[in-house]
């Protein structure tokens, strides 16, 4: 594997006139920092990625997709740090009082990164076109009635019936707006802007390096001018977490995301006073979960299920893998959600970790230990931080049991076809967030689902009555959805389609020599940095 000052070396040569002086670079004192934004200077931001196959959002939710996103992607509206809704492409909405009717006014004046107008109709066309790839958007989908653009700054949306929940629906995470112009017409899966984008972000697509680097650069179009202040953004991208570590450490890159075991050791090393770590406030924590293949023997046995729940020591997950920096979680709906989750239903209680009643169980469902075993299984897992590390201590816990525990360790693209798309899979470790409400990431793991999508119920689980109780708490007004998300856990707990292991915290590390950080990391639920609002004074470019 190539060693990180020979990568960033590398990545130096292709960026040259831009870097040259940037390892090393000191780090200035406020007192001489510049009052006001300048422009110039470029960030360097490690992704722990080797390749992207997709930059797409509205099609992938890989991680290091995301991260770019927000350099080169906007979307309608977006949260502050109090998750209070900011516009962005829409300069307001309003909803009609049945909850049927939504009436967004979008920006008017605003280019692509191209050069060509954005309008409503590519909001339009955006969701009528990409709809079916999102996988945030499979609740909404059936419910619209009808969606148009009457003009050109004007997008209205009626659906059947009320989802409380719409609003979230179109900030720019999950609904990143797509250039009309570009797709129409066009295999939208195999469109090449797939991989060489064009947005409405303050940067614009520049060049990709081999598997080395990712180039973005100033969006003269950028409708927020005179952001954003920086030249460039470069994706550095660095597998390995060590190596993102000691590059940031060293000033070699600017900005990486922290893997939670990385956590500790990233705070030591940031009391230098090169980088800060900042925590990330989400409503929803990133819960890591169990989902197992229903369609398949012994996991289609609920008696099996609970028997794996209780044979699992979750706060050894915690500790273990999370370093401390995550709790068990308590049921299906995570407990960021302070007014929707129910904590009567807790899984701590429930399934407490009991080797001997999950044995027992086990021996009721009729796989008693013999010659020291029950069954085989096959344990997929994404082959980096925190899943393999999770996967192994599950492997271990149910070995245990006497169950022999195949560990299939994979690349994600490989995963992601195995489990989503083949359903070739006993069971299978990933992480999932719940985003600002339930209907976004929640329900996805538990709604009956007969498409192949990513990181949407693998399971097979197809339950008439959750859909019903999931529904009706994603119809009811917000102040009455309680009972029916008490319900849902409750139908979850019982059936365990999937098993809610742990909920975690979330770091992001970045360079002090950036001012601004306060309104650049001004965020939550799952928005990244865009680069807009930091910017380099002259002495440190």
């Amino acid at each position: 594997m190539m060693k990180p000052a020979k990568r960033l070396s590398r990545l130096r040569l292709i960026t040259a006139a831009v870097l040259a002086n940037l390892v090393g670079c000191a780090v200035v004192s406020d007192a001489s920092a510049q009052e006001s934004p300048v422009s110039g200077g470029t960030i360097i931001a490690a992704l722990p990625s080797s390749t992207v196959q997709n930059f797409n959002t509205q099609m992938t939710s890989t991680t290091a997709a995301l991260f770019m996103a927000d350099v080169w992607a906007d979307g309608l509206m977006s949260y502050d740090k109090d998750a209070k809704r900011i516009p962005r492409l829409a300069t307001s909405w309003t909803v009609s009082e049945d909850g049927k009717s939504y009436t967004f006014k979008i920006r008017d004046g605003v280019k692509w990164s191209d050069g060509e107008k954005f309008s409503a109709s590519d909001v339009l066309f955006t969701l009528e076109s990409f709809g079916k790839f999102n996988t945030y958007l499979t609740k909404l989908m059936p419910l619209i009635e009808k969606a148009a653009a009457p003009d050109d700054t004007t997008f209205t949306l009626q659906l059947k019936q009320p989802l409380t929940a719409a609003l979230d629906l179109f900030d720019k995470e999950v609904f990143p707006l797509m250039p009309r112009h570009v797709y129409e017409g066009t295999d939208i899966a195999t469109n090449p802007a797939n991989l060489a984008p064009v947005g409405l972000g303050p940067f614009k697509f520049d060049s990709i390096a081999g598997g080395q680097s990712i180039t973005f650069v100033r969006n003269a179009n950028y409708w927020e001018a005179p952001k954003p202040y920086l030249d460039s953004v470069i994706f550095a991208l660095i597998p390995n977490a060590q190596q993102r570590l000691n590059a940031i450490a060293n000033g070699e890159v600017d900005w990486f995301w922290p893997e939670i075991v990385q956590v500790p050791a990233t705070k030591v090393a940031s009391e230098k006073g090169v980088f800060k770590v900042i925590e990330i406030v989400r409503t929803a924590p990133q819960t890591a979960v169990i989902d197992f293949n229903l369609r398949r023997k012994p996991m289609s046995d609920v008696k099996v299920r609970q028997a794996l729940f209780h044979g699992l020591d979750r706060q050894r997950i915690v500790s273990d893998v999370y370093q401390g920096l995550a709790v068990p979680a308590t049921n299906a709906v995570p407990s960021g959600f302070k007014d929707l989750h129910d904590t009567s239903v807790d899984y701590g209680k429930l399934y407490n970790f009991d080797p001997v009643k999950a044995g027992k169980l086990l021996d009721d469902a009729g796989y008693p230990l013999k010659d020291g075993k029950r069954f085989s299984v096959e344990l997929a897992a994404y082959a980096m931080p925190p899943y393999d590390a999770i996967a192994k201590v599950v492997q271990a816990q149910w070995t245990a049991l006497g169950i022999d525990v195949k560990l299939a360790a994979l690349d994600q693209q490989i995963w992601l076809d195995k489990v989503y798309k083949q359903h070739d899979f006993d069971a299978s470790v990933t992480s999932l967030t719940g985003r600002s409400n339930p209907v976004l990431g929640v329900d996805r793991s538990f709604v009956c689902n007969s498409r192949d999508l990513p990181y949407t119920n693998p399971t097979g689980y197809c339950n008439p009555a959750f859909d019903e109780i999931a529904a009706k708490a994603a119809s009811a007004p917000l102040g009455k959805q309680m009972p029916f998300y008490k319900t849902y856990a409750e139908i979850i707990s019982a059936d365990l389609n999937q098993l809610a292991l742990t909920e975690a915290r979330t770091y992001e590390a970045v360079s002090t020599k950036f001012e601004n950080l306060d309104a650049q990391f001004n965020f939550s639920f799952n928005t990244h940095p865009n680069w807009a609002e930091a910017w380099l004074p002259k002495d440190r470019q």
